[in-house]
């Protein structure tokens, strides 16, 4: 396995990692020199893997899914992101996991920006493939070896992901496979089943999209199309990932075997709902701008019909049910991603918000309460 995991990242040693730290989502050119030197993409064997998980305020989490991590063979090298928690989760969890990397961000810097701390520290010490996994999930102990196993016979995908279960009940299915914004399938995001399999052989079912519960990435893709897309900090942005790989000609797939149990959505559980409606109002939005024009989509005015019907019944619905609050944070989704401001939510003035509001409000006083429900069903509430 590649790299020391014996350390204590700092925030200044953050800045010396030789790939660029430029926009999020364009790639680095110190990555594509060091691709050009070895022939990585649909051919290269995959050795050396890491492994990052981000934590937000969610220590006993990630301390149970380290655990796991301890009886995965073959073992992967595993960098924790503490993305600016309350409690120091290096003086907490290092002594229990000497062996692990941790680094400390001074500010939450969401899911895309956490990851894309622990994907820089691996692909500078020569990853080839990074496993992106929740701090809130449990793992088989042949996560590891079965996800290479898949990269070597499909070096055409360039993110693979596992079937997902919930971890209770365990034996259920929580996620597997996306299709995103699909003609003649309702929603934005429908569900596409992986059967499970016992081959000897990864069996890989072709997505649009793979739950960021868990996904592996490889090199050569993030040298294709850059970092994770920051600005949209929280929801959606493996959805983004995804459909970029797409664009550049990758594939992406899920294995039909159980591998991740996971908790779900603690963020959401612990910081609130109203979060949640504005990122995803917000960046939905952004998701649609930028990819509907796929051969298998919606057309824009098409997307943007639906998008606007779903962000009235979602507004509805937290009306009817008294959550003003989140109502009100569906609203600042709309207004914000009009006014192309994005990345962490902040406190602050919107000058002519109320104009949304009070459309909102209109077909709220002419329709009332809402009778059917469309839903984006996001991979990142799954």
């Amino acid at each position: 396995m590649g790299g020391p995991v014996s350390t204590t990242v700092g925030v200044e040693a953050a800045r010396k990692f030789p790939v660029s730290l430029g926009r999020a989502c364009r790639p680095s050119q110190h990555l594509r020199r060091l691709n050009s030197h070895a022939s990585f993409r649909f051919e290269s064997p995959v050795e050396n893997v890491w492994i990052v998980i981000v934590d937000f305020n969610g220590i006993e989490d990630t301390r149970k899914c380290l655990r796991s991590l301890q009886e995965v063979v073959p073992p992967a090298s595993v960098i924790v992101v503490d993305n600016g928690s309350i409690r120091d989760v290096t003086l907490v969890l290092k002594p229990e996991f000497p062996k692990t990397t941790f680094f400390r961000s001074r500010q939450n810097t969401g899911w895309a920006g956490g990851n894309n701390i622990g994907l820089r520290y691996a692909l500078a010490r020569g990853a080839e493939c990074v496993v992106l996994l929740n701090n809130d999930t449990t793992v088989s102990p042949h996560l590891v070896e079965r996800l290479m196993a898949a990269a070597r016979s499909h070096p055409e995908y360039g993110i693979l992901g596992p079937v997902i279960r919930f971890m209770d009940p365990p034996s259920e299915v929580q996620t597997d496979g996306v299709q995103f914004n699909r003609v003649g399938r309702p929603g934005f995001f429908q569900r596409q089943i992986v059967p499970l399999t016992t081959t000897p052989e990864p069996v890989v079912t072709e997505v649009d999209i793979v739950n960021g519960c868990c996904l592996m990435v490889r090199r050569d893709l993030i040298a294709s199309i850059g970092f994770i897309d920051e600005e949209f900090f929280l929801v959606h942005e493996e959805s983004d990932l995804c459909l970029r790989s797409q664009r550049a000609g990758f594939k992406n797939g899920v294995v039909g075997e159980a591998l991740v149990w996971h908790k779900g959505s603690s963020t959401f559980q612990r910081e609130g709902k109203r979060l949640q409606r504005y990122y995803d109002s917000r960046n939905l939005i952004r998701l649609l701008a930028r990819h509907w024009d796929r051969r298998t989509g919606r057309s824009m005015l098409l997307s943007a019909l639906l998008y606007f019907r779903y962000a009235y019944h979602r507004y509805a619905i937290e009306r009817e049910h008294g959550y003003a609050s989140s109502a009100e944070a569906i609203v600042e989704g709309v207004y914000d991603a009009w006014t192309r401001r994005f990345g962490q939510y902040s406190h602050r003035p919107r000058f002519g918000i109320s104009v949304v509001r009070e459309a909102f409000d209109l077909v709220w006083r002419l329709a009332g309460e809402p009778k059917v429900v469309p839903t984006s069903a996001t991979p990142s509430m799954l």
